[in-house]
Formats: C-alpha cells, structure tokens, sequence
C-alpha cells in the first residue's frame, strides 16, 4: 500500500505530538535536532522562542504548493498543529488543510467583535482571543464548535499558552493589565492578578510566567499551583513598550522593545537586571532565540546577537517589519516591501563581516505586494501570508520544494 503525504502528517500527528511542550525524540531524516513536526503556538511554544530544533520548512528554494483567499489581514502568523493551518483575520478564523489547502472549517465572529490575538492549538481545543460582544477568551473543538468562553476585562492581545500539557491550564492576558490563569477543560478562570499598564506579550514556561506591557515593564510571575494566587518574582523598566519576550534559559528571558532594542534580564537571584542590551534593531511582535544567538528583524534587516553577551554575530539587510523564525539551521524572515516575499538564511551567518557575508544567503520567494506575516515552517512547507498588491486580496500561502 503506498503510503501518502497526508497519510504520513497523521502518523506523525497521533504518534508523536501529543503535547505543546513535548518534543520528538528519535534521528528524523533531515533533522538537526529534537522538535515537533508542526508550529502550534504563535511563537512555536509557550516559551516564545520562534525557533523549532528540528529542521521543518523548505531547505532550499521552494515554489507555491497551494494559496488561498483570506478576505483580509490579521497581521499574525499562522499555527499549525498536526495536519492543519489556522489563520484568523479579525473577523473570521478558519482551517485549512496542510496537504491541500482545503478549508475545513470556518468561524464567524459576531457583529461589532473582533478576534484579536494570534491562534493557538493544542490537543483539547483551538484559542483565540475577541473583543466586542463577548470578549475574553474562546476555545473551539478541532472540528469548529464553540466549547466555552472565558470573560476578560478587555481585549486580549497576547498570545495564550499551554505551558504545560499535562495540567488543565491556559494563560492569558489583556490590554486591562490583568493577567489569567484559565482552567483548559472548560474555561473557569482560576485566578487573575494585575500589572501595570496593557499587558500585551507572554510567555511561560513549568511554573513561571513572565508579562510584557505596553508601557515597557517586565513582570516574572511564580505560579505554584492550583488554589493558590502566582507571587512576584521580579519587575523591571525597560526604554520602549514590550514588542517580544521569550525565554532563553529557566530564568533569563530576552525582552525586545519598540524603538529601543533588544535585552536581556537576568531571572532567579538576579531578579530581573539587565544583562546585555542592543539597541541596532528593535523587533515586531517576536524574536527567534535559537541556540547560542538572538535573532531580531525590523525595518532594517535582521540581526543576530550572541545570547551570553549581546555581541553582534552578523546582520543582512532588508524591509523584515514581520517577526522571524527558526528551524534546525535556517532562520526565515518575511520581506514586508511591496515586491518582497520569503528570505531564507543560514543560522550561523555564514563567513564575513558585518552584512558583507558568504554562505548566509539561502533562498529568496518573491509574493505578489510583498509579505504581511511572520513566515511558519511546519513539516516541509512554510506558510505565510501575502498582500496581494494594490489590485489583490490577501491569501495564505504554502510553499514547498517540488
């Protein structure tokens, strides 16, 4: 019996990921490292690296696999878990096959609401976040249906997490200040505490979660378990308002900031000081952080910095506004411009100095009015969505190696 492509997504999908968290164990052919197969939260996990150890994505110069109509922009990129890709814009969330592109199914949001947050997946249920006429938090079974909703304060911005897949809770946060621990199974909101200003970046990871702010405060929270509210760990101000976070060790977590750069805070006994900053590039919405180096994009190109000690590792120039991603050793970064597209790069940046580099380049795709979300690598494809131009409607589109 030959064995198909989607038939091969499913084995990989019921054997092997089980958990948001969980890795894939085992030399996968093509792999570099240890990883999932797909991309389930914004930022790949809970801890918000952008970056998958194993090597998914096209290694070398793709074409289009499948595009389809979205009907509009929802400025995040898409998730995918196990055989399927969702993309919310702010009216609709839909899923489309990876195989194909066939759209399973699809989600309409009320009248004046609007889906607010990127997606994220895991083996209960689909979230998103909403504001208008029932705003909170809304999970939906993998076939569609509305399974609870969880009132917040006010929009919910940042991504939602499942940190840990082997206990029933979700973390969220809104642009009220406050901060949620959801119980996964049907929604009950176990606690909620505040922090100053819009909370509008998360990450976390066993029993910590860490709060970025529109005001450009970083909170460590210590979260011990059911029936007990989190503690502070620490709390630092940062020069510009929260734009990425993620963590790079147990503790340290690196912080990128609008207008101001990247840094590093030291967590455990050094309670949030800063270690290291940058100030060259000042992320959108992500940074990859990948073994040994932090990888930021903005309007200048992309930088890599050494993750110890901040050191320039290398930069190439381009309109990256979108955030970044990583698997196994290439880094890929939308091009927003109007004849931009995908931009795949080497992780070590190959030889030479500065931006004047051998070896970093890999491949380039070029889309119709150029990129407006951060590239997904997930199985053998990558899935990112295009302007369309001036004349166009927006599409998702998944690009592979024939």
């Amino acid at each position: 019996m030959r064995l198909t492509r989607r038939d091969a997504l499913r084995v990989v999908g019921a054997g092997t990921l089980t958990g948001l968290a969980g890795c894939l164990s085992g030399d996968d052919a093509g792999s570099t490292g240890e990883g999932r197969a797909d991309w389930p939260h914004p930022n790949f996990s809970a801890q918000g690296t952008s970056y998958n150890p194993r090597s998914t994505g096209p290694s070398s110069k793709p074409s289009e696999a499948w595009g389809v109509d979205v009907g509009g922009l929802g400025g995040t990129r898409p998730t995918v878990y196990e055989d399927t890709v969702y993309y919310a814009t702010g009216k609709t969330l839909r899923a489309f096959d990876v195989e194909d592109g066939t759209e399973r199914w699809s989600v309409n949001v009320e009248s004046n609401s609007g889906f607010r947050s990127p997606v994220t997946v895991d083996a209960d249920h689909v979230y998103i976040g909403q504001t208008g006429a029932r705003t909170g938090v809304l999970a939906f079974t993998h076939d569609g249906e509305e399974v609870w909703h969880a009132p917040t304060e006010s929009s919910v911005w940042a991504p939602i997490l499942r940190s840990t897949p082997d206990q029933d809770r979700l973390y969220a946060a809104d642009t009220a200040g406050y901060v949620f621990r959801i119980r996964a199974s049907d929604g009950r909101i176990e606690w909620r505490t505040r922090v100053f200003g819009p909370a509008v970046r998360l990450a976390a990871q066993f029993g910590e979660v860490v709060v970025g702010t529109e005001g450009g405060e970083v909170v460590a929270l210590d979260d011990d378990g059911p029936g007990r509210e989190p503690t502070g760990l620490w709390r630092t101000k940062l020069p510009g308002g929260i734009q990425a976070l993620g963590y790079v060790t147990s503790s340290d977590v690196v912080a990128g900031m609008f207008g101001a750069g990247v840094a590093r805070l030291r967590g455990s006994l050094r309670a949030g000081s800063v270690d290291w900053h940058r100030d060259e590039s000042s992320p959108h919405r992500s940074l990859v952080l990948g073994p040994d180096r932090v990888y930021s994009t903005d309007g200048s190109g992309i930088h890599a910095y050494d993750d110890s000690d901040g050191s320039p590792s290398w930069k190439a120039d381009g309109d990256f506004f979108a955030p970044p991603a990583g698997a196994g050793d290439t880094i890929f970064v939308s091009d927003t411009s109007d004849d931009g597209g995908v931009v795949a790069y080497d992780r070590s940046g190959g030889i030479g100095v500065g931006s004047a580099r051998l070896g970093n380049h890999r491949w380039n795709y070029s889309l119709e009015g150029g990129a407006v979300t951060g590239p997904t690598p997930a199985h053998d494809s990558l899935f990112v969505v295009e302007s369309g131009g001036e004349d166009g409607s927006a599409r998702l589109v998944a690009l592979r190696v024939d």
